[in-house]
This record gives C-alpha cells, sequence and structure tokens, in this order.
C-alpha cells in the first residue's frame, strides 16, 4: 500500500523504527523480552522493514509495472540472501553453542549490535553521531565479511556433523576415532 502510493507515512519514523527493531532483536539475544513469540514480533519488525522499502520505491515514481517488478524481485532476493546467510552461518554457530564460552560470545555480538542500532536509532532522530557513520561503514564491505562468513562454515563443517558428548570427552570429536 505504501508504495503504491495508498499509504502516506513520513519516512523518519519508519526509518527509526527499523533501527527500533534491530536494537530489540539485540536485547531479545541477550535476555529474552518476548518468549514464545517471535515469529509475531519478527512478522511486525519484518512489516516495518519493508515499508521503509516501499518508501524509497514510492519516491522514485516507478510504473505500476516497475513497482511490483521491484517490490516482487526486493523480496525475493532478500529471502534467497537470508537463506544463503543461514546456510553460511548455521555450521558455526553450531561449533560456538559448543564452546564452554558461547553464551559470553553470543552476549558480546549481541552488545555490540546493540549499540550499533542505538546509533542507528540516534541518527535517524536527528542526532548524527560516529556510532552509526561507524556502523554504517562495516555495510562498504558486505565482499569480504561473506568470504569470512563462508570460510568459517566451511571450516565449522567437519566440527558440527561430528559425534560431541560434553559430559563424556571420550565421545568428543578428537578421541572419536578410539571409540
Amino acid at each position: 500500500m505504501s508504495a503504491f502510493g495508498r499509504l502516506d507515512i513520513p519516512a523518519q519514523p519508519v526509518e527509526a523504527f527499523s533501527a527500533f527493531s534491530i536494537l530489540v532483536g539485540a536485547v531479545h539475544a541477550i535476555r529474552p523480552v518476548f518468549p514464545g513469540h517471535e515469529a509475531v514480533v519478527a512478522g511486525v519488525f519484518g512489516l516495518g522493514h519493508g515499508l521503509a522499502f516501499s518508501l524509497t520505491l514510492a519516491e522514485m515514481h516507478l510504473s505500476t509495472s516497475q513497482l511490483a517488478l521491484s517490490l516482487a524481485g526486493f523480496n525475493l532476493g532478500i529471502e534467497c540472501m537470508q537463506l544463503v546467510l543461514v546456510l553460511l552461518a548455521l555450521p558455526s554457530l553450531v561449533c560456538l553453542t559448543r564452546l564452554r564460552r558461547h553464551a559470553a560470545l553470543r552476549t558480546a555480538c549481541a552488545g555490540l549490535t546493540a549499540v550499533a542500532a542505538l546509533g542507528w536509532l540516534l541518527d535517524r532522530l536527528g542526532v548524527a553521531n560516529p556510532v552509526a557513520r561507524a556502523a554504517d561503514s562495516a555495510g562498504t564491505h558486505t565482499s569480504q565479511l561473506l568470504l569470512v562468513l563462508a570460510t568459517a562454515a566451511v571450516l565449522a563443517t567437519p566440527w558440527t556433523v561430528a559425534p560431541h558428548d560434553r559430559g563424556n570427552p571420550r565421545r568428543s570429536w578428537r578421541f572419536a576415532h578410539r571409540s
């Protein structure tokens, strides 16, 4: 509705909502804010992010067919990229859960994300800050970040699929050949 001009919402609150949703997601990773309701909250936040994109498309004054094609392409592209990122991140994440300090690492990463999101939120509310600029500049290195993620996935996959038993060191991957 927004992209077709049927919903007139100022861009600033929508962009601030997007940054806020990332902040809430980061806080939720540290301490669950809405346990059991993640799918609903993710859906609402996803609609907010989609609204932000549709406002950008509406500003371009595209024809109806161009707009429909752009929306379809964006949504398909986002879904495909999310699938790629999950496939690349999952082996590393499984490995990380097997580390003794995985909770501290998860909290540190979520904290870093929360700081970036807070910087973005302040920036969207009109308060320029170096945190938002630094977080935005990280987006210019997507190829390098994907390469690191892919390398970590390749290195983590053997450990991910190997049998593990934290309580019994003889069943760990290092001792699997002795069992």
